[in-house]
Parts: C-alpha cells; structure tokens; sequence
C-alpha cells in the first residue's frame, strides 16, 4: 500500500472518546508484542489498533498474524515511519489517535487518561504527558518530566526544547488531518516537524504531568543507529520551517539562537551514539550562529554537551578527550583571533574535571580532585568565569565549599578571603538573570557578608561589568 498523501481523509463518525491507535512496526518481531500487550491491557471502551507492516523481513508478519482478530494490519512496502503513521491516519476511524512505535509500550491507563483530558477540554488539540526509559531487556532506567524544563507547550518551546515522544501523546483526528499528516520526505525528525506545523495551525496542547510511556533504547533503534542521518533531517525541519510565510517575525528573529541550540544537541547526538569524529565538524556550524566570542562558545558547548550526557557517567573520559577537538576547531575558523586563550584546553579540563563536581554538589569528590588537580594560574579569576557562563546558576553552597577547600589547599590566602565578594555578586546576577530569586537572595547574602572590606569593591564592580558584558551577547 502507499502512501495517501494529505488527502482523501475518511470521515470521523465515531463517537466521543474513541480511539485509534496506529503502530508503524519495521523487523520489530523481538518487541511488538509487548507494545500490542500494552494496547490490550488499556480496558478502553472502544480502541481499535492498526499496525503498519512497513516492510519487515524478520519474524515480524508471523506474529501479527496471532492477533488478526484482535488488530488490524496492512502491509507495505518499507516507506520509512512517517509514511507508515499516514497509511494508519488513513484507516483510522475514531475521534482520537495516539501512535505507539513497535519497541515501545504504554503504561497502563494512557487512553482512558488522556481521553477524559480532551473531553473535558475541547479547546485542546492534543495531550501531551511524560515518559519512562527502559534497556532493551525493558528494565525502567529513568523517569522524564520535561514540564520542569518546558511548563508550556508552544511554538518556542517545540523549536527550543523539543520535548517531543510521541507515543505519549494523544490528538484529536481532525488537527492531524488540517496539517495533512507527517511529512513522508521526514525518515527522521518527523514527530518534531509535526509539532511545529501542528502549533503554527493555532493546534494548543496540554500536559499530562505523569508518564504514559516506556521508551525504550538500544541498538537497533533508528535514532541511535543512525546519527548522521538524525543530523540530516533535523537539519532539514529547520529549514523547512524557517521557509514557511507563517512562522510569525518575532519567531524568525530568534532562528539564530534555535540554530544554534539545535545544532549543538546534534553534536551532543553524534557523541552520544558513537560518532564522535563527527562532532566537531557538527559544532563548526553553530560558530555562525553563536553570539560569543570563541572563549566563550567552546565553554558553552562543554556546558551543554556535560548536561545533556547520563550524569550516571561522572568521569567523563569520552568528553575529555573530544577537549583537543573542541579546541581545534578555533584554529580552523577564520573568525576566530589565534591568541584568544593559550590555556583553552587547560580551562576545559579543569572546568570538567574539578569544578563540574562543585557544582553537582559532589563535596568529597570535588575537594578531592582540586588538591590532585593543577589549578589555572589565575584560580578566582577563572571561577568567575564558569560563573559568569553557566547555562544555569550555581548553587551558593558550591562556591562556599570550593573557597573553604581553596584556602585549605593554599590556592588562595585568608588574605584574599574578600575575593569572594567577587563570586557571590556575580552568582547573584547570574541567578537574577535566570530568574532564581532564591539563589540571588542567598549569593547576596554572602556577598554583603565578605564585602564589608574596601578592597572588595572594586573586584566585585568588576564583576558586575563582566556580566553585564556577557548577558548583552547572550
């Protein structure tokens, strides 16, 4: 069967509350059946279930052909997942549609749940909730709930934060068939791109603010198989988008910063899925679109590429060694001044291997290393930097602890005990900026405490420069 295009949508009559759920399944014999258990454990009054056999050439089609009574399924040529999802839009008869990918699974009550959101909220389009991630053996590894990073569902949020899974969403048919489907020239990114043409459509969404599904990773799966080709395709919805006459201007005028956001966790991709001779070249494209200056960008891109790695993971040694790479890429940009900083790698590593455990709050093992360590030269200097930089405020505790472990470790005399001042004003700016009224109130608090001495006035009016510079580009 092929594809049907954004046209000849069936007819809804069902009624309200029914739903669809279409499962895409490509030489997934190992896990469909635990996704279609998942759909029969659901107890939904009426819930049909069409599942996309999207060209398998495993055991796939002999195990559906157990559940003929009980689901429906087409066979197709392999076409790619966002075909697939169109051909079950297609035949889709009832009012909602959720979409389950073959080797994940919902939690029990999903349906039910989310149908009595959209019954009781007609102004919504979809319902969107949290998720859990499983091993391929489907031990649960963590709990997401990207409400805390993304309180609201809009078009910033999609084109920023992309807390995109789409098996933890329910829609309502008829927004998905006015935007036409997914996009059968997406392999890739095709869930993301449906986000923002949804949104764009005036399509408002929920959350649901408990998990509804287990994703599950490994090998096999096409985002991690594949990381060029998530590169390739993300790339390609972004200008996709940023090529539609309806993105309003004041979206446009932040393409910049989405740019390069987006590519920097593309990076963080490749890394993340055994590519890493591939990152450094994916981070050359950002330079373009970053606001800092090159010091400043490869902090960031440390930053991002720690943050976004399983915390689990707390030495690091892959990202350390990707630090050369990092570094290089500076000498290969035109832009890019040769003298900016001769300790770059230096900065790096120490930021990476000692002061990303003060900030985690590690106390034990963050001392530990700063007495193992060889300090930067200009120890308080280089802090108020990672301070200024951060992607997030600092926790007052943290400068606390690496200043008392400083002084016991001779990095710094009690005659330099007003420098502190320095970090705290600058912390508390940081956090003012970031909208952390609790950490700015407690870094003032620190603050006012060490600079009562004279000598702290001018560092700290320093500081407060310094970061004024640095949130003018940001």
């Amino acid at each position: 069967m092929t594809n049907h295009g954004n046209g000849d949508w069936k007819t809804n009559n069902a009624g309200s509350g029914d739903i669809s759920v279409v499962i895409p399944v490509f030489n997934n014999a190992e896990f469909v059946e635990q996704a279609l258990q998942s759909v029969f454990d659901q107890n939904h009054c009426r819930t049909e279930i069409i599942v996309i056999d999207d060209g398998s050439t495993d055991q796939t089609s002999e195990i559906l052909a157990n559940y003929s009574e009980r689901i429906k399924v087409i066979r197709q040529a392999n076409a790619g997942s966002a075909v697939a999802r169109n051909v079950g839009l297609h035949e889709a008869a009832h009012e909602y549609v959720a979409f389950l990918d073959a080797d994940d699974w919902f939690l029990p009550g999903k349906l039910c749940k989310q149908a009595e959101i959209l019954n009781g909220n007609p102004q919504i389009g979809a319902v969107h909730s949290g998720w859990k991630t499983a091993d391929a053996e489907g031990t649960i590894t963590q709990e997401v709930q990207p409400w805390i990073n993304a309180p609201r569902l809009n078009l910033d949020t999609w084109l920023m934060r992309k807390p995109v899974a789409l098996g933890a969403m329910l829609f309502r048919r008829h927004w998905l068939q006015d935007v036409g489907g997914f996009d059968p020239e997406l392999r890739m990114s095709q869930d993301v791109d449906l986000m923002l043409r949804l949104s764009l459509a005036g399509c408002r969404f929920e959350w649901q603010r408990e998990s509804t599904l287990c994703y599950r990773h490994h090998t096999t799966s096409t985002i991690h198989s594949d990381g060029l080709g998530q590169v390739k395709y993300a790339t390609m919805v972004l200008d996709k988008f940023y090529a539609n006459r309806l993105v309003p201007a004041p979206v446009k005028r932040k393409e910049r910063l989405v740019r390069y956001y987006s590519y920097t966790w593309l990076a963080w991709h490749l890394f993340n899925t055994g590519n890493a001779d591939a990152v450094a070249g994916q981070l050359q494209r950002t330079l373009p679109y970053s606001r800092y200056d090159f010091r400043r960008t490869v902090h960031d891109w440390l930053y991002h590429l720690t943050e976004w790695t399983d915390p689990q993971d707390a030495d690091f040694e892959d990202l350390r060694e990707i630090i050369p790479r990092l570094v290089a890429i500076g000498d290969e940009a035109p832009s890019v001044p040769t003298n900016l900083s001769p300790n770059l790698s230096d900065q790096l590593d120490w930021w990476l291997t000692v002061w990303w455990h003060y900030l985690q709050r590690n106390d034990a093992e963050a001392s530990r290393r700063l007495h193992a360590t060889p300090a930067p030269e200009s120890i308080l200097d280089q802090i108020n930097f990672y301070l200024r930089t951060g992607i997030s405020p600092a926790h007052p505790d943290a400068v606390d602890r690496f200043c008392q472990d400083a002084l016991a470790a001779g990095l710094i005399t009690s005659t330099d005990r007003h420098k502190a001042t320095e970090l705290y004003v600058t912390l508390c700016g940081r956090a003012l900026y970031a909208r952390d009224l609790r950490v700015a109130c407690q870094a003032l608090m620190r603050a006012l405490h060490y600079g009562w001495h004279p000598r702290a006035w001018l560092p700290a009016f320093r500081s407060v420069q310094a970061l004024l510079g640095e949130l003018r580009t940001a």
